[in-house]
């Protein structure tokens, strides 16, 4: 009898374990795909690999342990042209069927996601206003003054439908994973349609287990960020580390001018704008002119190494985080190389020296007695 409880227990345990864990089971066809091929699977925000997908004969047929809705890239293994190769979806936890053309991967239909269909109802609420806005821009430079003046308040008035239109539609799903991830996408990417008071906004209507998980708790950090600084402000403080392990402070250099420089090894014109940066600092340095570089880089041996192929002399600090750099963050820097000049009392007086021509100027008035 014993024996027949224990049984019982064991097996409703068991079904229990079973009932909590959650799945998701990936079906279609691919037409026009290889008699064997792999997709993979990755990780949107991580970038990594997931898990690579079979495919015998153009069918799908893949199941994995999915607890809530996620976005991924699918893509083949060529992985070249976003329109053939590759396509950003959101799985959770049900039946996804996916189907279309192996040739033309952004054709892909998605169904039984209904986080897919809010990710593709949001990107075409932006992608319908944003194409009107940029036609207004790229006509406006070929008009009158006049036409100019009117073009401008369209385009003003456009953008505020567009992100009144994004709070509502946000507002109407605020226990949605898409909703979550284009709100946190908001705080942190360069391209942005809010600002904070409507993320705000947002955040106080989202589900509290929404709230509590790590975009969440990152975009509450972002509200509670105070303004950016602006020309005229102290100079926030910045700590950081060199790459030897050195902590530097910002206020370290009172006493002198220091161009807060921010950059990335990934970082194309950043990495262009050393070369006129030495030429400045060798010629004003002794003058009493300095460069605090700020790096956004994730990779310590990736940012060590452009520090030494590009030949930068001055010091350069991070703490590894990316753009969730601590000092990014609190400078509100979206769009890189962007840079602050402070004065020797820890005062920005000017904003994006972004030029040698420019920046030559600037500090020559400073220093040319």
């Amino acid at each position: 009898m014993k024996a027949q409880l224990a049984l019982i227990i064991l097996l409703f345990i068991f079904a229990a374990c079973r009932t909590e864990q959650k799945t998701c089971h990936l079906i279609g066809t691919l037409k026009n795909a290889p008699d064997t091929t792999t997709l993979f699977l990755v990780n949107w925000e991580s970038r990594t690999l997931f898990d690579s997908i079979r495919i015998v004969n153009g069918q799908i047929d893949y199941e994995f342990n999915l607890n809530h809705p996620k976005k991924f890239y699918l893509h083949n293994k060529r992985n070249k042209y976003a329109f053939r190769d590759r396509k950003s979806i959101w799985l959770e936890p049900a039946e996804v069927s996916i189907n279309g053309d192996f040739e033309f991967f952004k054709n892909l239909e998605i169904n039984g996601s209904n986080s897919q269909t809010e990710f593709e109802n949001y990107n075409l609420l932006v992608d319908n206003a944003t194409k009107k806005i940029n036609e207004l821009k790229e006509q406006i430079h070929f008009k009158s003054e006049e036409e100019k003046k009117n073009d401008t308040t369209k385009i003003e008035l456009l953008q505020t439908n567009l992100s009144d239109s994004i709070v509502g539609f946000m507002l109407k799903h605020p226990n949605s994973f898409v909703t979550l991830f284009s709100l946190h996408d908001e705080c942190y990417l360069a391209f942005r349609h809010l600002n904070k008071k409507q993320i705000n906004e947002v955040y106080e209507k989202l589900t509290e287990d929404l709230k509590t998980s790590n975009q969440g708790t990152e975009i509450k950090k972002y509200i509670d960020l105070p303004e950016p600084p602006k020309v005229g402000d102290l100079a926030p403080e910045i700590i950081q580390t060199t790459p030897d392990g050195e902590i530097i402070k910002l206020s370290d250099y009172r006493g002198k001018y220091v161009l807060v420089d921010f950059w990335d090894s990934y970082c194309g014109p950043c990495r262009a704008s050393h070369k006129w940066l030495r030429a400045l600092y060798e010629k004003y340095n002794s003058e009493g002119f300095e460069i605090l570089s700020v790096s956004s880089d994730t990779d310590k041996n990736r940012w060590v190494n452009a520090i030494k192929s590009d030949s930068i002399t001055w010091t350069n600090i991070s703490d590894l985080k990316g753009f969730k750099n601590e000092a990014f963050l609190r400078y509100d820097v979206k769009f890189i190389p962007q840079n602050y000049l402070v004065n020797p009392d820890g005062k920005i007086i000017k904003y994006r020296l972004c030029s040698e021509s420019y920046a030559d100027y600037e500090l020559g008035q400073i220093f040319k007695d």
